[in-house]
């Protein structure tokens, strides 16, 4: 029973440990995110700290990701990247990424909300959020 009560008990303590580091982050200063990836319920961050989240898109489509609403506390750099063609120069239809970057410029809390859609039209096909709190 003890042998059972000691398993348990590492099993528990690995799978919280996995738990530990609820925003993936590269060198503990910018967290980083995709698509498939959900933010956590509320994303603690620190003045200085940086947000990246990379979406696939094709803006040939007409279908842009972008920035639903004004930063307050966040500087938002959009950077977009068409896929590299093996020997081929850069063409017109080949979809990419788009990197958008936030950094937290002060204290305060935001929601970052970007959407998937044409420029002109209110609907959006994808959508992604997230709720920071920067101190």
């Amino acid at each position: 029973m003890k042998a059972l009560a000691l398993c348990l008990s590492a099993v528990l303590g690995f799978s919280l440990v996995g738990c530990s580091s609820v925003s993936p982050t590269v060198d503990g200063k910018t967290h980083v995110y995709s698509l498939k990836q959900q933010c956590p319920t509320l994303l603690e961050m620190n003045v200085g700290q940086t947000l990246e989240l990379t979406l696939p898109e094709n803006p040939t489509t007409g279908y842009i990701w972008q920035v639903a609403k004004p930063q307050n506390i966040l500087k938002v750099e959009e950077i977009y990247q068409q896929d590299p063609l093996k020997g081929q120069q850069a063409m017109v239809g080949v979809g990419g990424e788009k990197l958008f970057r936030f950094s937290a410029l002060q204290p305060g809390e935001e929601w970052i909300h970007v959407k998937h859609s044409r420029p002109w039209e209110q609907n959006a096909i994808d959508e992604w959020r997230c709720r920071v709190r920067v101190s």
